[in-house]
């Protein structure tokens, strides 16, 4: 049996591998053979570390929303609408950090609504992100003094950055105008937000 470093090691390597080649030529096209030479491993080796390949596209989920998630707490600390601003840049600059990710999770995403295994790590990944951006958002209606619900501006806001994405690696767009989008959603939010002192709301 290999020595757990070394199992450590070669599925960080099959994970790694699969990115790559799937945002190439997608999942369906990626093959095991491919994948291993991606990993510079001998094609029988892959089942030695993962049953199949949905498996490893479900590894490949856990470790992107682990890294993604890592990233995005980086923005903790900042002032309400600074953390905000942060979250939206970093939520549209997906494909900065690893040249493949974008590609990736395009391809997680598709495949979440035909896989129960992928689908159930993808959508821990978004409530995780959806929470990061509720805290933000949060903060920054009792910053403004705003009574805002939250929650369906957390989900309006996530739709609107993941429909930027998927356009922007489809169709294209003009530069920037996503994450300026979001920002003028979020203001539209918040303007059309009752104010927390309003006599409504002291009422109740």
């Amino acid at each position: 049996m290999p020595r757990p470093s070394q199992v450590s090691q070669r599925r960080a390597q099959l994970i790694r591998a699969l990115a790559q080649v799937m945002a190439q030529q997608g999942y369906e096209a990626a093959s095991i053979r491919e994948i291993a030479q991606a990993a510079g491993l001998a094609p029988g080796l892959v089942h030695h570390y993962f049953p199949d390949k949905e498996a490893l596209l479900v590894a490949l989920t856990e470790d992107l929303g682990a890294q993604w998630l890592t990233r995005l707490d980086e923005a903790e600390g900042l002032a309400p609408e600074a953390r905000l601003r942060r979250l939206i840049s970093l939520h549209l600059s997906v494909d900065e950090a690893r040249p493949d990710e974008l590609g990736c999770w395009l391809q997680i995403i598709a495949e979440a609504a035909r896989r129960p295994s992928v689908g159930a790590v993808w959508a821990g990944v978004v409530l995780s992100l959806r929470s990061r951006l509720v805290v933000a958002l949060t903060a920054l209606a009792e910053a403004r003094g705003r009574t805002l619900d939250v929650e369906a501006g957390a989900a309006a806001l996530l739709a609107l950055i993941y429909g930027g994405l998927t356009l922007g690696a489809t169709a294209g767009g003009p530069p920037g105008y996503a994450a300026t989008a979001a920002w003028a959603l979020v203001e539209g939010l918040l303007a059309a937000a009752p104010s927390a002192d309003s006599p409504s709301q002291a009422a109740g």
